[in-house]
């Protein structure tokens, strides 16, 4: 139910560099508004001990390209199947709930797509503006995260459920000028 979205990581190395997502996760799922998550995507192995009935691995990668004329920082987002899991493959509704935290990973993907499209053809300001840019928008995005899960009391409370779904729904449309496309990934 819970979702701790850490994987979050941002290691900004050089120039036409990838980072943020785990080198080893070749079957990470990027985010699409056509293909929601399914259990089967669930690979992990859950925590016995933990109270929630699922978890969600859910992150962003971001490579930053600079050719010397041009520049570029390509955010992605991505659900990393092998560390998240569920207790409970059967219900529908938690799996909406685990849906919506990768959905709100994806909001702030955009988010942060928007802010860097400040610095589009200057590689030195993107370089040197990254790590600021991501350190706001990732305590922004974990405070939100942290919200959802106190308000949705989990998944439990279903009329607060779906006004999450309907609030990041809408947030997500007004800001599809930054949504994922293969073309410009």
């Amino acid at each position: 139910m819970k979702t701790i979205l850490l994987s979050f990581i941002l290691f900004l190395l050089a120039t036409n560099t990838n980072f943020g997502q785990p080198r080893n996760c070749k079957d990470c799922v990027a985010w699409s508004e056509t293909r929601p998550l399914r259990w089967s995507d669930f690979k992990g192995t859950p925590k016995r001990l933990s109270p929630n009935a699922a978890m969600t691995d859910s992150g962003m990668s971001i490579e930053l390209k600079c050719d010397g004329r041009s520049s570029k920082a390509v955010v992605r987002s991505y659900f990393n199947p092998h560390s998240s899991w569920t207790k409970d493959n059967r219900s529908a509704e938690l799996l909406k709930h685990e849906q919506l935290h990768f959905d709100i990973t994806e909001l702030f993907v955009r988010k942060l797509r928007r802010q860097l499209s400040v610095f589009e053809n200057d590689c030195e300001q993107l370089s040197k503006h990254i790590q600021e840019y991501y350190d706001s928008n990732y305590k922004e995005f974990v405070a939100y995260q942290d919200q959802y899960d106190k308000e949705t009391e989990h998944s439990i409370d279903k009329a607060m459920q779906r006004e999450w779904e309907e609030k990041v729904s809408q947030e997500l449309e007004e800001l599809k000028p930054y949504a994922s496309t293969f073309a410009n990934n």
